[in-house]
C-alpha cells in the first residue's frame, strides 16, 4: 500500500512537471526582444533598389586609451606602470572589439510595395539587389527575404 501510494504522488509529480515545463516552452513561441517593449511596429514588403557596403563606427580605441590610463594609475609610481598601461590598453581595446563583433554593414536601399523609398543600415550581409524582403522596423530594422511573388502586389 505504502509503495503504491509513493508511485502514484510520483507519477502525479512527473505529470505536473511535464505540463508546467510544456507549457512554459509553449509561451515562448512569438517571442520579442525586451527592447521591442513599447515600440511602435511598422511591417512591409520592398525590393531591393541598392546596396551599398559600409564602416559602422569603434569604440576600440576609446576604451584602449582608457585602459592604459586606468593601468598606469594603479601603478603609478612603480616601475611596472608602463606594463600595466600597456596591458590595460591592449586588454580594454581588444575586449570592446569583441562585444562589437564585425563592422561590416550594408546601406541599403528599398522600393516599398506601396511606392514608397526608405534606406536603412543593416548588418545583415547577404541582402542583394533584386531581393525581395520583408520588412520589420522597431527600434531595430530586420530584412528577411521572402519569395518575390510578396513584391508584386500589395499584401
Amino acid at each position: 500500500m505504502h509503495l503504491h501510494r509513493h508511485l502514484t504522488k510520483s507519477v502525479n509529480l512527473f505529470t505536473l512537471c511535464v505540463i508546467l515545463f510544456g507549457t512554459a516552452g509553449c509561451t515562448s513561441m512569438g517571442e520579442r526582444a525586451d527592447n521591442e517593449r513599447n515600440q511602435f511596429v511598422t511591417t512591409f514588403y520592398a525590393t531591393v533598389e541598392d546596396v551599398t557596403p559600409i564602416k559602422f563606427a569603434s569604440h576600440a580605441q576609446e576604451a584602449a586609451a582608457m585602459g592604459a590610463v586606468e593601468g598606469a594609475l594603479y601603478n603609478f609610481g612603480d616601475d611596472d606602470m608602463f606594463m600595466s598601461a600597456l596591458f590595460g590598453a591592449v586588454f580594454s581595446g581588444m575586449a570592446v572589439s569583441l562585444i562589437e563583433g564585425d563592422l561590416n554593414g550594408l546601406e541599403v536601399g528599398l522600393q516599398a510595395v506601396d511606392g514608397d523609398y526608405v534606406i536603412v543600415t543593416t548588418e545583415n550581409d547577404d541582402i542583394v539587389v533584386g531581393d525581395c524582403v520583408y520588412v520589420r522596423v522597431t527600434e531595430n530594422v530586420h530584412l528577411t527575404s521572402v519569395p518575390v511573388d510578396y513584391c508584386e502586389s500589395d499584401y
